[in-house]
């Protein structure tokens, strides 16, 4: 059987409106649960006076954990072993946090305050302060890890990224769509003894021409009036509101609709990362978390047509999930940060759930997807699956 401890990261709820609830919620959960998280990682802003002006380096979504939900997850850290891991992710980086020697003592000083109290693990996106090594040298305790935003995908990268200094190497998000190029990555890194993660869940394009930009902007436009989707609806938004909003070439998530696939994506994994830090912003006291999906219960009306209907479902741990045989795994149709308040399982069995990844085509098409490249303009068998008229870019939807 396949061992899912410290397997998953998870995201902390940054946006939501309370310190207690994340900490309250994950501490329900079961000991399983718990063993199977790897991190929960959290956002944090720098901000500094420089020449007369504010500036700031910090995360890219623009929303941070406030200091009660810090307090939060290092109480969660020594309660049940489980590291909390600042996230400093973003590329609009000011030059002066690694030119100016005065900015940089007090960015240091500001990851100080941290690691006096016990953080150990930081993705920071900061290449020429890795470089210089005086993170390495002040934090000697800290497990460092690379952004997914820098767009590591080759074995070389690996190795140019652990003589940074990188711990923990997270992989660009086309990988996702390329076991090959992941397995070569993974035997490298398990020689230099450096931990490999995916971004598992992720609803860009894989080659989207926005991304860098939308990154660029998303902290600011999150902090006013309107957010960027409300500000680019001509994006993103325009062509998942076009096509179905389900088919995976709309985005980058794994997908693991056999128990085969399931465990060539895990046996070629250190860490499996879900997005998440944006939601969920109110309604949790009393919840337990857990891993949640909305399988579409295969039903009959007055005895005759079968329809689906989308019915709640959790369970405590993804091992239970992978012992019963709950398939598709992984997005298609669980996540590991739902939560909730019912006592008695409503879990369905396979057959009597209808979606397409129980399918053979569904099952033929999750397998084609670990290996499809992202070539979609040459492929297509998305759109054959779910039944959309082919198109070469989602971008002239």
């Amino acid at each position: 059987m396949l061992d899912f401890h410290k397997h998953f990261s998870i995201a902390h709820w940054d946006n939501h409106s309370t310190d207690d609830d994340f900490y309250l919620a994950f501490a329900a959960s079961s000991d399983e649960y718990k063993k199977e998280i790897r991190d929960i990682y959290f956002g944090v802003e720098f901000t500094y006076q420089h020449l007369g002006q504010t500036r700031r380096y910090g995360e890219t979504m623009g929303v941070t954990a406030t200091e009660g939900q810090v307090d939060n997850l290092l109480r969660i850290q020594r309660e049940f072993g489980v590291e909390c891991s600042m996230t400093i992710n973003s590329l609009n980086i000011p030059v002066e946090i690694a030119a100016d020697p005065v900015v940089m003592a007090r960015f240091l000083d500001f990851l100080q305050g941290y690691y006096d109290r016990g953080l150990r693990s930081c993705t920071m996106s900061n290449t020429h302060l890795m470089r210089k090594g005086v993170l390495q040298d002040r934090f000697p305790e800290m497990r460092w890890k690379n952004t997914v935003n820098q767009q590591v995908k080759s074995t070389q990268e690996l190795y140019d990224y652990a003589a940074l200094g990188y711990n923990t190497i997270c992989l660009d998000r086309s990988v996702n769509r390329d076991l090959e190029t992941l397995q070569e990555i993974y035997r490298e890194a398990k020689k230099i003894d450096v931990e490999i993660s995916l971004l598992v869940s992720e609803g860009c394009l894989p080659t989207c021409p926005f991304k860098t930009e939308h990154d660029s902007w998303q902290a600011t436009l999150q902090k006013s009036p309107i957010n960027y989707w409300q500000t680019f609806p001509e994006t993103c938004s325009s062509w998942r509101a076009r096509a179905s909003a389900h088919m995976p070439r709309l985005g980058i998530d794994i997908s693991m609709a056999t128990e085969e696939l399931l465990e060539l994506w895990m046996e070629n994994t250190g860490v499996m990362k879900f997005s998440g830090r944006m939601s969920p912003t109110s309604g949790l006291s009393g919840v337990k978390m857990c891993w949640t999906g909305v399988g579409k219960k295969k039903t009959n009306v007055l005895g005759a047509h079968e329809m689906a209907i989308e019915e709640f479902e959790y369970a405590d741990s993804f091992s239970e999930i992978y012992e019963k045989k709950l398939a598709p795994y992984i997005v298609d149709r669980w996540m590991p940060m739902g939560w909730t308040r019912i006592g008695a399982k409503n879990q369905h069995a396979p057959e009597d759930v209808n979606l397409i990844w129980l399918t053979r085509k569904g099952k033929g098409l999750s397998k084609l997807l670990s290996t499809c490249k992202n070539r979609c303009w040459d492929c297509h068998a998305c759109e054959h699956v779910f039944g959309v008229t082919p198109f070469n870019s989602a971008i002239g939807l």
